[in-house]
C-alpha cells in the first residue's frame, strides 16, 4: 500500500523549478522572434490597407471618368473632414476623394478613409511608419485622372518602415514599399529585396 502511495506522488519541488526555469529561456529565446513577427505583421498589414486604396482611388477615377485624389493627412480620415488641407507626406491617415467643383472653397466627395492604425491591427497608436516622396520630394497628394494616369509625372513612392526596429539587412524588420507609377499603375514591394526576387522593387 505504501508503494502505491509513493508511485502515485506528484512532481517534487526540485522537478517544478527544473520545469519552470526550462520555461522561462525558451520564453527569452522566442521573445525576440515574436517581436518581430509581429512587427513585420503590422507593416504587412498596413502596406496592403494603403495599397487597396491607391486602388480603389485609381478604379474609381476610371470609373467615374474623373479626377480622384488620394491624400495623405494628419486628420481623422472620415466623412467630416473630406476636405481637410492638412496635409503631410509622413502622415498615418489617407483619403480618397473627389472633387466636385473648380472654385474654391474646393467640395469634395468622400470616398474612403483609412487610419494606418486600422491596418496595423491596433487601435490608437502603432509603430509603423510612413513617408511619401516623388523625384525625391516630400509629395502628400497624387490625383488619378479619368484615364487611370497620376498627375506627378514621376513614381510616387511610400515607404513603410517601423519606429522599433531596423530593416533588414540591418535590423529584423522587412521594410515596405508602394510604388506608383506615372500611369497609375501600382506596385508594393521590398526596397531591400534583390534583383530576381519577386519582391524586388524596381528604380
Amino acid at each position: 500500500m505504501l508503494k502505491l502511495r509513493s508511485s502515485m506522488a506528484g512532481f517534487s519541488i526540485i522537478e517544478l523549478m527544473v520545469t519552470i526555469t526550462l520555461m522561462a529561456i525558451l520564453v527569452m529565446v522566442a521573445a525576440p522572434s515574436l517581436s518581430a513577427y509581429t512587427e513585420n505583421s503590422k507593416l504587412r498589414g498596413v502596406s496592403e490597407s494603403f495599397m487597396a486604396a491607391v486602388q480603389n482611388a485609381r478604379t474609381e477615377a476610371i470609373r467615374r471618368n474623373q479626377e480622384v485624389e488620394l491624400v495623405l493627412t494628419t486628420d481623422s480620415p472620415t466623412a467630416a473632414n473630406v476636405a481637410t488641407a492638412n496635409l503631410s507626406s509622413t502622415a498615418g491617415n489617407w483619403l480618397v476623394r473627389v472633387k466636385t467643383n473648380d472654385a474654391t472653397p474646393f467640395t469634395y466627395d468622400f470616398v474612403q478613409g483609412r487610419s494606418k492604425a486600422e491596418g496595423s491591427g491596433s487601435e490608437g497608436t502603432t509603430t509603423v511608419q510612413l513617408s511619401a516622396t516623388a523625384n525625391g520630394s516630400a509629395v502628400s497628394k497624387v490625383t488619378f485622372k479619368g484615364v487611370g494616369q497620376t498627375d506627378l509625372g514621376a513614381t510616387w513612392i511610400v515607404n513603410f518602415t517601423s519606429s522599433t526596429a531596423a530593416c533588414a539587412n540591418t535590423g529584423p524588420v522587412r521594410c515596405l514599399r508602394v510604388r506608383v507609377s506615372p500611369s497609375g499603375q501600382a506596385k508594393s514591394c521590398d526596397p531591400l529585396a534583390a534583383s530576381g526576387d519577386t519582391r524586388f522593387c524596381p528604380t
